[in-house]
């Protein structure tokens, strides 16, 4: 690497041009390893980091209120990286830290996963696609879990998908769901979990639901790019009915047919959800249209994703009628009918797919449900009043 670009990456006005700035005064800073290249064709390297920790010391004013968000993803960040941060991080009032597709491996995610224990301000962690395994994976259940002596309890949203198998390429991925149902089991914090690629089967799916069943808290879970099929869905809706708080489920791009989805169509009706992906699976009409009758009962989805799945005539049919009907709007389907003469059939609709949107889907849907519970608590009261007065 040239003398002039190692020049540039200390200069504290190259890191200013990467702070993006909203409409809120919130600044955040974003520095992906793509749009570098394309900008000053280098990625981040661990000799970065210590003059980004300084940019970020001596520049508070990209920090607004409680706000604050480093986005270093896809980047060259290895071990000595990793260690500059989490010897000088912990003293960084850092909100949000997205570290995925750097590729520094298990003893440095062991490392941020005890930064966790250190730092009481993150609150979203994406530690995707480093490269760590089940050795690893270990530290991050076990911090997160209140029943040990050192917990985290900030923490919202952690991302930890797409772990690498290691040695033989095989993941133990029913250990791995046993952990993560303990950690639900003692966790109260949890907002959003994202699980991607981890290679979990139904079975898996059944060991995780012995101690996740108990939680309470969480409102997001994301399962795509596994192997859940109906079996595993069955379990999956016997916690949506009971005890789940669950308001987005993501399982794209499984192994889930016509028997899942009609098991799922039950369990819609008495679920807390508002945003359901079950795109790219092995659903045909038979068991979508079920899906799409359930909406029309007592549902509180305000998003759905179906697209990929072996849809004709009869659902885009049906889902011609529901948006007839206002049960779902366009711009929340990922999915579009159209005719061709006397044949109905679905074109795919482009959504924001963005993690934050769904978030922001979720909060806004809770939010509107309080403030309808505490109108519907005010009239309760106000009707027992005028009942005791005519007492």
């Amino acid at each position: 690497m040239s003398k002039t670009k190692q020049n540039l990456m200390n200069n504290e006005q190259y890191f200013t041009c990467f702070c993006e700035k909203y409409a809120n005064n919130t600044r955040n800073l974003v520095l992906k390893g793509r749009d570098l290249i394309i900008a000053k064709g280098k990625r981040l390297e661990d000799s970065d980091i210590k003059f980004l920790l300084i940019f970020l010391k001596q520049n508070q004013d990209i920090v607004y209120k409680n706000i604050y968000k480093l986005n270093v993803q896809n980047n060259n960040i290895m071990e000595a990286g990793i260690d500059y941060m989490c010897e000088i991080g912990q003293n960084l009032r850092i909100k949000s830290l997205q570290l995925s597709g750097n590729k520094f491996g298990i003893e440095s995610s062991k490392k941020i996963a005890l930064l966790l224990l250190k730092n009481p301000y993150l609150e979203y962690l994406d530690i995707a696609e480093v490269d760590q395994t089940i050795s690893s994976l270990i530290y991050f259940t076990t911090v997160m879990r209140l029943d040990q002596p050192m917990y985290n309890e900030t923490l919202k949203i952690l991302d930890i998908s797409r772990p690498n198998p290691g040695c033989m390429y095989f993941f133990n991925a029913e250990q791995f769901a046993t952990l993560i149902g303990h950690m639900l089991r003692n966790n109260t914090c949890l907002f959003a979990l994202h699980l991607q690629k981890c290679g979990f089967n139904c079975h898996d799916i059944e060991c995780m639901m012995i101690n996740a069943q108990y939680n309470h808290t969480l409102h997001f879970l994301d399962l795509a790019c596994n192997n859940i099929g109906d079996h595993g869905m069955h379990h999956l809706a016997n916690w949506l009915i009971k005890t789940s708080a669950l308001r987005g489920l993501i399982l794209s791009k499984n192994i889930i047919t016509d028997h899942g989805a009609r098991i799922l169509s039950h369990t819609i009706p008495f679920s807390k959800l508002k945003f359901l992906d079950i795109s790219f699976n092995k659903i045909t009409d038979e068991g979508m249209v079920n899906i799409l009758n359930s909406l029309k009962k007592i549902s509180l989805i305000k998003s759905l994703r179906i697209f990929g799945n072996f849809l004709s005539h009869i659902t885009a049919k049906t889902i011609k009628r529901i948006l007839l009907s206002k049960v779902l709007y366009q711009t929340n389907l990922d999915v579009k009918p159209y005719r061709v003469e006397d044949k109905w059939y679905c074109a795919q609709y482009p959504m924001d797919c963005s993690k934050e949107h769904l978030y922001d889907i979720i909060e806004l849907s809770t939010k509107n449900n309080k403030k309808a519970e505490t109108f519907s608590n005010i009239y309760k009261f106000n009707e027992t009043s005028k009942i005791k007065k005519r007492l």
